[in-house]
């Protein structure tokens, strides 16, 4: 029965963790998010009472073998605080969006600083750059134009956007554009190329944050075993030595 809860104890983290390791490969990497719909894990995490059922059975069973019939019960309470902490996380697809339009950001300015180099109108130059870019930004872009043709004001949108924690500064600088009628291509390449500064060092930041991350499981797996090869053998052998 040990064997049997460590397998459904272990499953129940991989399960658990997997959209956080997939989210995490794409937070390092520019590359873009593999196509094929949620995996399992992340269908369990997002839906709760999957994801209750599965903490909740999972640990109960750790607990019922661990600590006897007092450990059910424990397991099971433990189980509905891990469900409830794990569903207060961002979702897996939350995550990927903002990381993707992060990414696809920069791209899309210069599309929309050359659109207008070239005089195009801003919602032609929108509808431009959305099918140029594709993704989760598209679907943002989408939104604006359809609002725009449907007579909506150009200022009030863009005053919209410009609170938005992803695109605030595109629609900041559409904004200012928009009021004071200052030259659109400058101020969207000084745009696009801050945003590439800014991811420059985000990832740098993130990549040095690795090694600090991985400090503390590495301590955990070796600190153990240094303990009983090193130091107990030394210890044993010196009252062996006192007593002997």
């Amino acid at each position: 029965m040990l064997v049997v809860s460590m397998c459904c104890a272990a499953g129940s983290a991989w399960l658990l963790t997997a959209p956080v390791r997939r989210a995490g490969r794409h937070c390092l990497s520019d590359s873009p998010p593999r196509a094929g719909g949620t995996t399992l894990g992340e269908r369990l995490v997002e839906r709760p009472r999957a994801r209750a059922c599965l903490c909740t059975g999972a640990l109960s069973l750790l607990g019922w073998v661990l600590l006897g019939p007092v450990g059910g019960p424990a397991g099971m309470v433990a189980g509905l605080g891990a469900s409830w902490w794990i569903g207060r996380l961002e979702p897996p697809a939350v995550a990927r969006a903002r990381e993707e339009i992060g990414r696809d950001l920069p791209l899309a300015v210069d599309l929309l600083a050359a659109c207008s180099s070239v005089g195009r109108p801003t919602e032609e130059s929108l509808a431009v750059v959305s099918r140029a870019v594709g993704g989760a930004l598209a679907a943002r872009i989408d939104d604006i134009i359809a609002r725009l043709s449907l007579g909506a004001d150009p200022f009030a949108e863009w005053s919209r956007l410009a609170v938005d924690p992803l695109l605030g500064p595109l629609g900041r600088t559409m904004q200012r554009s928009t009021e004071s009628g200052a030259p659109l291509v400058e101020a969207l390449s000084r745009l696009a190329e801050d945003r590439r500064r800014e991811r420059r060092t985000q990832t740098q930041l993130r990549a040095r944050s690795v090694g600090v991350k991985a400090a503390g499981p590495l301590a955990a797996c070796f600190l153990p075993a240094f303990m009983l090869v090193g130091v107990v053998p030394t210890v044993a052998g010196g009252f062996q030595h006192l007593f002997g």
